[in-house]
């Protein structure tokens, strides 16, 4: 019974944080994704995992996405499009990627739980996200049930991929399909 309630619980701090995001924000983010003829995903940790799962999908509607770091992935250039995902907005790695690929000249969008990110002059597009992290703060009390930056990086997920949900819409299935691959 203990798993179930911390299951529902987990779902109220989703829904609550999927509730403060900015529609319009997301709207820009997904223009900027239509407009652009690549797309890069950077993160650290669990973040780049879940952008991994989003660069997956970009590919199979058609548009050519690499994870940052990842083999094979060619150089960034102007009118590329950089997502990265960093709870902190500080990651040193993402950081100085971010900066790698503005310097390059392409777009970057950032999606993050800190307001005050370092990044302010690199960064094109901020999605905040407002996941409170699970570790304990100074009134000793933790401000997520879970651990980390967990809520941040599920709240990724999921509005990653409602972002691939709108991008699919008018793309029929068999050909979504067809690119997935067969080598599994």
């Amino acid at each position: 019974m203990k798993t179930l309630v911390a299951g529902q619980n987990i779902l109220q701090e989703l829904r609550s944080c999927f509730n403060k995001l900015s529609p319009a924000r997301i709207d820009q983010l997904i223009e900027e994704i239509q407009k652009t003829k690549r797309v890069f995903c950077v993160g650290a940790g669990r973040s780049r995992i879940m952008l991994n799962a989003f660069c997956m999908r970009l590919n199979q509607l058609g548009l050519e996405s690499y994870v940052a770091g990842n083999i094979p992935c060619p150089p960034v250039r102007s009118g590329d499009l950089v997502i990265a995902a960093s709870g902190s907005g500080t990651t040193p790695s993402v950081t100085v990627i971010l900066k790698r690929a503005k310097e390059a000249g392409a777009r970057v969008a950032l999606l993050t739980a800190s307001a005050a990110s370092n990044l302010a002059d690199v960064v094109d597009l901020v999605v905040n996200i407002q996941a409170p992290n699970g570790l304990i703060n100074n009134t000793e009390k933790r401000e997520s049930q879970q651990i980390m930056r967990t809520l941040f990086e599920q709240v990724c997920f999921i509005l990653e991929e409602a972002i691939i949900a709108v991008l699919s819409a008018d793309i029929p299935p068999e050909e979504i399909a067809a690119r997935h691959t067969n080598l599994e």
